[in-house]
This record gives structure tokens, C-alpha cells and sequence, in this order.
């Protein structure tokens, strides 16, 4: 590739890398305006708490004397939790990818 080309390439990244910045900032604007510290840790709180209740379900395998979790409940219990941590990396990703706004403290 001739430097002509890399450049021309490079711009054409750059361009699309701003362009879809931009779109993202338009359509999650609505909808995380205005986003604070409060509002983030309380869904990363909600994520803590599902891990625990299926770390918890998990435990139960093991325990003496009781009716273990079932697949089923098992695998509820480790959708929720995953389901809630994948949103909250979608959560964080926009963040650092600034395509939501933070608090200017």
C-alpha cells in the first residue's frame, strides 16, 4: 500500500469511526440524559446482586441437607445475572467510547 493509499484509508476509517459516534450520540442522547454517577452505580449495584444470587444458587449445590437448585433454576438465575452484566458493559462501553455525556464534575 503507497502512502497515498494508507492515507486515504486512514481518513476513510477516521470518517466512519466519526460518523458512527455521532449516530450513537443521536439515538442514545434521548434516553441516558442525564446520566450520573448515581444512575451508574445503581445499575452496576443491580449486576452485584444478580452475581450474587446465582453464586448463591451455586453454593446450594453443595450443601448438606438440602434440595439442590434445579438446571432450570440454575440457568434462570445465571441469565439474569448475565443478561445484567452484558447491559451494564454495553453501558460502560458508550461511556468510554463517548457516546453518552458524563457529569462534568
Amino acid at each position: 500500500m503507497t502512502d497515498s493509499e494508507l492515507r486515504k484509508h486512514q481518513y476513510f476509517s477516521q470518517s466512519i469511526e466519526q460518523a458512527i459516534r455521532l449516530a450513537n450520540r443521536e439515538v442514545l442522547h434521548p434516553v441516558t440524559d442525564p446520566l450520573t454517577q448515581n444512575k451508574v452505580m445503581s445499575v452496576a449495584i443491580e449486576v452485584a446482586k444478580r452475581r450474587s444470587r446465582y453464586i448463591e444458587k451455586v453454593l446450594n449445590l453443595g450443601k448438606d441437607g438440602e434440595t439442590p437448585p434445579s438446571g432450570e433454576d440454575l440457568r434462570t438465575y445465571r441469565i439474569e445475572f448475565e443478561e445484567a452484566r452484558d447491559g451494564f458493559t454495553a453501558l460502560m462501553t458508550a461511556i468510554e467510547r463517548n457516546y453518552i455525556d458524563v457529569p462534568q464534575n
